[in-house]
């Protein structure tokens, strides 16, 4: 009887917490401080990467990003395709707003899948962030 009453007490407290800190101005201060080097993103080739640092004039990922980078470079069709290189943590409860929101839309791949295909780091490329 005890243990169920502590294990109801932190599933509420964990639920209020991820409530919380989900919520947006909270979220993003939390991911800044927390993950700012968690969230990157890349294609096949690296020819194009980006990271997510949540910072004030730092803007996420975006398919109007990602387009553009397509129209100016024309990559290959298996180019074009953009992946997360992080994986999702449901344990995390602070992210989740962030993977309900932008993760969903990509695939996860390794970086180490990722990294023998990389092209040069070309400093004319601004879609190139590492």
């Amino acid at each position: 009887m005890k243990t169920k009453k502590y294990l109801l007490r932190f599933i509420y407290v964990y639920l209020i917490a991820g409530f919380m800190s989900n919520l947006p101005f909270v979220s993003g201060y939390i991911l800044r401080r927390f993950d700012g080097d968690v969230f990157k993103y890349s294609n096949a080739d690296a020819s194009f990467t980006w990271h997510d640092t949540f910072g004030f004039k730092s803007s996420p990922i975006s398919q109007w990003l990602i387009d553009r980078y397509i129209a100016e470079f024309h990559p290959e069709k298996k180019n074009q395709q953009v992946y997360r290189l992080y994986r999702i943590n449901p344990l995390c409860f602070w992210r989740w707003s962030h993977y309900l929101i932008t993760s969903r839309d990509y695939e996860y791949r390794s970086w180490k899948e990722i990294e023998p295909n990389r092209v040069p780091y070309d400093p004319e490329n601004r879609y190139q962030a590492f």
